[in-house]
């Protein structure tokens, strides 16, 4: 049976995906004003001066042991955001969130071959039912641009490594808004590339990014939180929950479409995640050795 902390972080991490479906629903609105790529400049800046705020107020610190951790999970973490965030906005929130979110393939992959994380067959498994319902989705014969969806896979794979120093910095005891910095800082400098406004956003536009750039702080800050103590490897699924959601959302409110291939997607995305909530196997090499 799950710990109880465990079950605090599995309940961080739903809700930091439930926060992030709505700020995806934020950001294609907001890319109906300004370029994706001011969207994600604008909540690198938004970001950065909570961020920034917070930690001087609290006095937070990061050891220069963890200093490592903490850059590149801001080096990955920034161009996965960026790459999602032009996704968003050159197709819609549901399916660039769909094809962003099959990063947990590439947390279990790098994971393993970088991290020496073990995986346990109930995550396996939750992850190939789970891919297998985003492919139906992704395959539902929208016609959506190529180009977006090339860039919401260029996000899962970065989210992949982004993803395990995320986890290895929460469990070293790093502070969650001095780990959410490192990307902000990372992402400032797309503003010399992102095209500047053509015209006013208006309040709604700038309501739009304050939305994005405030949902997106505390989402992460819940992810580190969750982190603490769940395996990135069986936590980055929780997140095909936010897939879930996203498209119900785009369905709902953005105009995407649904059919009967669209529906049977969710439904397998859903008990996916059920089998992942399920109390863990022994890891799979230790398993194994017991044959």
């Amino acid at each position: 049976m799950a710990t109880p902390s465990r079950l605090r972080g599995e309940s961080a991490l739903y809700g930091a995906a439930t926060l992030f479906a709505l700020v995806s629903l934020c950001v294609k609105f907001a890319a109906s004003r300004y370029s994706g790529l001011f969207v994600s400049a604008s909540r690198f800046a938004i970001g950065a001066f909570l961020c920034g705020l917070i930690i001087a107020i609290g006095k937070r610190r990061v050891r220069r042991q963890d200093l490592g951790l903490v850059l590149f999970r801001g080096l990955f973490g920034a161009l996965s955001m960026i790459a999602t965030y032009v996704a968003i906005g050159l197709t819609g929130p549901g399916r660039a969130t769909l094809l962003s979110n099959t990063y947990p393939l590439f947390v279990g992959v790098f994971g393993s071959l970088f991290f020496r994380e073990k995986l346990s067959r109930r995550t396996v498994g939750s992850v190939a039912v789970c891919t297998l319902g985003a492919a139906l989705v992704m395959r539902d014969g929208s016609g959506a641009a190529l180009s977006g969806d090339l860039f919401a896979l260029a996000g899962s794979l970065l989210a992949g490594m982004a993803v395990n120093f995320v986890r290895r910095a929460s469990s070293a005891g790093v502070d969650p808004f001095v780990l959410y910095l490192s990307p902000c800082l990372f992402g400032l400098p797309l503003f010399l590339f992102a095209p500047p406004p053509s015209g006013s956003g208006g309040t709604v536009g700038i309501l739009l990014l304050v939305a994005v750039g405030g949902g997106a702080l505390l989402a992460q800050a819940l992810m580190a939180s969750g982190y603490r103590t769940v395996p990135a490897s069986k936590g980055s699924v929780v997140f095909y929950w936010e897939t879930a959601l996203t498209v119900l959302l785009g369905l709902l409110f953005a105009g995407e479409r649904m059919n009967l291939r669209f529906v049977f997607g969710l439904c397998l995305i859903l008990v996916g995640l059920w089998i992942n909530r399920s109390p863990a196997e022994k890891p799979m090499q230790e398993a194994d050795s017991t044959r």
